[in-house]
C-alpha cells in the first residue's frame, strides 16, 4: 500500500484457544486498535478473541494532508467521500484483513467462527474483506459506516462463499460525519445484492457508539457464532472443560450464574441439546 506499514494488532478477550470464535474489528479514521479492543473486550463473551489491527499512518486529504492512521485516503466527508475513492488503500487494507483471517485459522479457529467488522471507514473495508473472502465466515459488522459505490461487490467480483454474509449495521440518526441517508443507501445497495442486513438506528447517537448498540452487537455475535457451530453430543458435553462449557452456554445465551459444581454446568449444557 504505497509503502505504508500496518500498525500494531491489539488483542483482547481469549488469548489462548478461542473456542467461542474470533471477531476481527477495524477502527475508524485517526484511531488505533486499542480503543475497540477495549470496547469489545467488555462484552463478556467467554472463549471469544477480539483482534483489532491498526491502520497505516498515512497522509489524509480530509486532514489537510497531515498523517494519521487511515485504512484509505478520504477526500472529505458526506458525498465527498465518494468523489475520488482510494481503491488501492481499500484493497490493500482488505487484503490485510484476509491475512488476519488466515492467521486465526492457522491457530485452529474455523473460518465459520470468524466475524469481520469495523467502525466508519473500517466498516467499509470490513464488508469488502468479508464478501471477497474465499473462506466461509460467520458474519460481518458495520458501525457508523458507509459502503460507497458497490460495483466491486457485485456477483462475479466477490466470493460465492460470502456473497450473502449476514451483516449487522448500527448507525446513529444524529451522525454528522456519515449522515443516516448515506447509511440507508448503503444498506439498501447491499440488500439488493442479496446480503441479509440487520439495520438498527440509534436515536440521538452521533458518529460514535453507545451501550445499546454494543449490546446489540453482542447479541448478533452470539447468534452468528452459535449458528456456525453444530450442537455437541451428550458425550462431548461430558468431555468439556469448565471453560469450554461456559463458552458453549454463553454462545447459547444461557446464564450459568449460581452453578458452582461442574456437574451443574454439564446438566445446564445438556438441557440445550
Amino acid at each position: 500500500m504505497g509503502g505504508y506499514a500496518f500498525g500494531e494488532t491489539v488483542v483482547s478477550g481469549e488469548k489462548g484457544n478461542a473456542t467461542g470464535g474470533v471477531v476481527i474489528f477495524l477502527h475508524g479514521l485517526g484511531d488505533t486498535g486499542h480503543s475497540w479492543a477495549q470496547n469489545l473486550g467488555q462484552l463478556g463473551l467467554n472463549g471469544v478473541r477480539y483482534v483489532c489491527p491498526t491502520a497505516p499512518t498515512r497522509p489524509v486529504t480530509l486532514n489537510g494532508g497531515m498523517p494519521m492512521p487511515a485504512w484509505f485516503d478520504l477526500p472529505g466527508m458526506g458525498p465527498a467521500m465518494f468523489s475520488n475513492i482510494d481503491w488501492e488503500g481499500v484493497n490493500a487494507s482488505a487484503k490485510h484483513v484476509q491475512s488476519l483471517i488466515e492467521a486465526e485459522m492457522a491457530k485452529g479457529v474455523p473460518s465459520e467462527k470468524i466475524i469481520v467488522g469495523g467502525f466508519s471507514q473500517g466498516g467499509a473495508v470490513a464488508i469488502r474483506a468479508a464478501m471477497k473472502c474465499e473462506r466461509k465466515l460467520a458474519g460481518a459488522v458495520m458501525l457508523s459506516s458507509f459502503v460507497g459505490p458497490a460495483d466491486d461487490l457485485k456477483p462475479g467480483k466477490t466470493s460465492t462463499a460470502n456473497a450473502k454474509v449476514p451483516l449487522f449495521w448500527g448507525h446513529g440518526d444524529a451522525d454528522p460525519m456519515v449522515p443516516m441517508g448515506l447509511a440507508q443507501t448503503g444498506s439498501d445497495s447491499l440488500r439488493q445484492l442479496g446480503v441479509p442486513v440487520e439495520f438498527k438506528n440509534y436515536p440521538g447517537m452521533g458518529h460514535s457508539s453507545c451501550p445499546q448498540e454494543l449490546a446489540d452487537v453482542k447479541a448478533f455475535v452470539l447468534t452468528r457464532l452459535a449458528a456456525s457451530t453444530p450442537p455437541p453430543t451428550a458425550a462431548e458435553v461430558d468431555a468439556m472443560s469448565v471453560k469450554e462449557l461456559k463458552a458453549y452456554l454463553t454462545s447459547k445465551g444461557k446464564s450459568f450464574a449460581g452453578c458452582f459444581e461442574k456437574s451443574e454446568i454439564v446438566g445446564l449444557a445438556k438441557s440445550t441439546l
